[in-house]
């Protein structure tokens, strides 16, 4: 049983390519990616947090993966998560929230459209960035999050968000000023 939960994980994170060359591969890949989400899961919001973290749960780690080395420290993790290609590791981390979305039946989804406060450059004329995210709300967990373009309409950016997650019997929330009277809501309800 304990070993499902890593299965899952191996299953979708397997196709990431390790970027250290065969002698400098101390630790499994898989087992740093499994440490890390776990541990990011659980708040740890930097390297040294997740070393921290996966020190104290030493144990617990165990009964899922051998961990024959000990846990990687948080320089060896910056150092590995930095040098991954980052379109495999997101190709693997939406195959994984995709799995995951299965689970939200009767679930609250709250859809969201926020700007990055700073992020604009008036200088060089850059608008600030929008995002617009699909979060599950009791289990706290981003599904999905891609930016809008800011002068255009948060509506066909909310369509290609449900587009790219399956919310089959999740509740979906969103903010009262998009609940206009037009077509969109007519041909998608609020609960799927």
């Amino acid at each position: 049983m304990a070993t499902d939960l890593v299965c899952k994980i191996d299953k979708h994170f397997v196709n990431v390519t390790d970027p250290r060359v065969d002698r400098g591969t101390n630790y499994d890949l898989v087992e740093m990616i499994f440490i890390a989400l776990t541990a990011t899961m659980c708040g740890a919001q930097g390297w040294v947090d997740i070393e921290r973290f996966a020190m104290a749960k030493f144990e617990w780690f165990e009964r899922f993966i051998p961990l024959e080395k000990g846990v990687a420290s948080h320089d060896t993790l910056g150092r590995v998560f930095a040098r991954l290609d980052t379109a495999e590791f997101l190709t693997a981390m939406h195959g994984r929230v995709d799995e995951f979305t299965n689970c939200l039946r009767g679930q609250g989804v709250a859809i969201d459209g926020k700007v990055v406060r700073g992020s604009h450059d008036a200088a060089a004329g850059q608008s600030p960035l929008h995002l617009m995210t699909a979060f599950a709300t009791q289990t706290r967990l981003c599904l999905r999050q891609m930016s809008v373009d800011g002068k255009s309409n948060e509506i066909p950016a909310v369509l290609v968000l449900l587009q790219l997650i399956e919310l089959a019997g999740a509740t979906m929330t969103m903010i009262a000023r998009w609940r206009r009277p037009r077509r969109f809501w007519i041909a998608r309800p609020t609960i799927y």
